[in-house]
């Protein structure tokens, strides 16, 4: 684990984690981050948390990347806790009206009433050819 600073100069917890394109990663990455939330002294945040990070990997593996990672950040400032879930789609996250009998298509409405904040930030990634391919960090925090 590294300690960066925060956006208010105080010492934040960071972790970044990258996750096989597998949905067997998801089961694992649950463990692993509810170990560091423990390990942190964040178990308050852990089951928001949980759900709304299991929801953001569970869209980004989809999406193939060079690497086969999914690269994920976990910040934890004083005020608050950041989750950071980086994919290589230039597609906006949205919101998307769901058939009541639909298996899938509320991860976004979850995290979107869970979180106290949640957004995307477009961003380029390096292909591993000495180029870049388009895509996105989405994000949530939950405060104290």
């Amino acid at each position: 684990m590294t300690e960066a600073p925060s956006r208010n100069n105080e010492a934040a917890e960071v972790k970044d984690w990258g996750w096989s394109q597998q949905p067997g990663c998801v089961p694992l990455s649950r463990k692993v981050f509810r170990k560091w939330l423990a390990k942190v002294n964040a178990t308050h945040f852990e089951e928001d948390a949980t759900l709304c990070f299991m929801e953001l990997l569970t869209n980004a593996i989809r999406i193939p990347s060079p690497s086969g990672l999914t690269d994920t950040r976990w910040i934890l400032y004083p005020d608050k806790l950041r989750i950071e879930v980086r994919d290589y789609s230039p597609e906006a996250p949205y919101i998307s009206p769901s058939n009541p009998d639909s298996e899938s298509g509320r991860g976004l409405i979850l995290v979107h009433l869970l979180a106290d904040k949640w957004g995307y930030d477009h961003c380029s990634f390096l292909d591993g050819k000495g180029g870049y391919v388009p895509g996105k960090t989405v994000w949530f925090e939950l405060h104290k």
